[in-house]
């Protein structure tokens, strides 16, 4: 239709053309007809003026549409979209478990009447576990990692103090940007694909063309920063996270009111669901005065919490030989392109995986070193960074 109407409006502005070329030529002839012209030239040119051939093209009749919206649409939904169905249920999970998992979409902690029920009608990909995770690559890295965001053509950018770099699958380097101040922390935009950073200085900045644009400032310092499907800002900064269009106008806040206590006290790391558009963040809330242990707090868009994860594996699992019991220090969190969340747990030296709904999973790897930072890719591998090394880990297949 669009096509069509383009095709109409092009005709048309063609035909106005043409009848302004010949009216100025009518006008001249009309001009020397009373000039020069005999009673019978005169009288000529009058009937022409009114000749069916000098009128206005007709202007067309351009296509249109109305959308009306289904009233009903739960039977049309039902047929379109995939059910799916977890096992496993009642089994010792382990880390060599076969088992397919998928996530809770609905971001609400499971129950075992969920998952015995669990037929979850909802447009998913489901995909099952690998008995082992495999390490795809493993090196050891060319400049120091605080945090890593994989890019969409298999390369990764990375962080640490004021210096981003950008790294192949291999680990070497491709380029490098310093900048004048700490950098805090650093986040991909899934719809542009370009590299958002927050520093000391209170900066939002994107890096364009090579370059750090400085985007907006914030009121406090900014701790962690995540760039959402919808092109939104979601800042952490202590005791509350903010979300912000691209030029810094404030969208919604997590802030206590009064002397209410804060729904995260020090954000650390900020994750957003791809599925379900759910917010995660480590919370290092042992710090500044903050509320209990260290914890990963999961809530909505509109920021009301959903659950917290604070490291607890069910006994049921077996732990292999690698897999520590040292305080849970969530140092990293992302979420996989199916919704679950994988949490890099720093001082037990492992990556766990968790369900979208705060159901564990599984250990994907551990490790004999500290986890520090965790990414994503669009295959969903995990880049992983334990001590000086990085690892690409394949722990699904779809």
């Amino acid at each position: 239709m669009e096509e069509d109407n383009t095709k109409l409006i092009k005709k048309y502005k063609q035909d106005l053309e043409m009848y302004e070329k010949q009216l100025k030529q009518q006008i001249q002839e009309c001009k020397a007809a009373l000039q020069r012209g005999s009673h019978i030239q005169i009288y000529d040119t009058y009937c022409e003026i009114h000749s069916p051939i000098y009128s206005l093209p007709l202007k067309p009749v351009l296509g249109s549409a109305n959308f009306t919206p289904n009233e009903n649409p739960q039977d049309q939904l039902k047929k379109a979209l995939v059910k799916v169905t977890t096992s496993g249920q009642g089994q010792t999970l382990t880390d060599q478990d076969q088992s397919v998992s998928t996530s809770d979409y609905l971001g609400q902690p499971s129950t075992t009447q969920q998952r015995s029920e669990a037929k979850v009608e909802t447009a998913v990909k489901t995909y099952k576990l690998l008995p082992q995770t495999k390490v795809v690559e493993e090196w050891e890295s060319p400049c120091n990692i605080r945090s890593m965001c994989p890019t969409t053509d298999g390369q990764v950018w990375t962080q640490y103090r004021n210096k981003l770099t950008l790294l192949d699958r291999k680990g070497k380097v491709i380029h490098e940007v310093t900048h004048n101040v700490l950098i805090n922390a650093i986040s991909l935009s899934p719809s542009t694909h370009t590299l958002w950073v927050c520093d000391d200085d209170k900066n939002i900045m994107e890096l364009v063309s090579g370059r750090l644009t400085h985007r907006f400032s914030t009121k406090k310092k900014p701790e962690c920063i995540c760039i959402t499907a919808s092109n939104y800002v979601i800042v952490g900064m202590y005791r509350h996270i903010s979300k912000f269009t691209t030029d810094g106008k404030m969208v919604c806040t997590s802030m206590a009111k009064g002397t209410g206590k804060p729904l995260v006290c020090t954000p650390d790391r900020i994750s957003e669901c791809p599925v379900t558009h759910n917010v995660a963040v480590a919370d290092y809330s042992e710090s500044d005065g903050g509320y209990g242990n260290q914890h990963v707090v999961v809530m909505d868009t509109d920021f009301k919490e959903l659950f917290e994860y604070r490291g607890d594996i069910p006994s049921t699992y077996t732990h292999t030989p690698q897999t520590g019991d040292g305080p849970f220090t969530p140092r990293d969190v992302v979420y996989d392109s199916v919704g679950n969340l994988i949490i890099g747990d720093c001082d037990n030296n492992r990556v766990l995986l968790i369900s979208g709904g705060g159901e564990f999973l599984r250990v994907i790897h551990t490790d004999t070193v500290y986890t520090w930072a965790v990414g994503i890719d669009r295959e969903d591998v995990l880049w992983a960074k334990f001590g000086f090394y990085v690892k690409l880990l394949q722990y699904s297949s779809m």
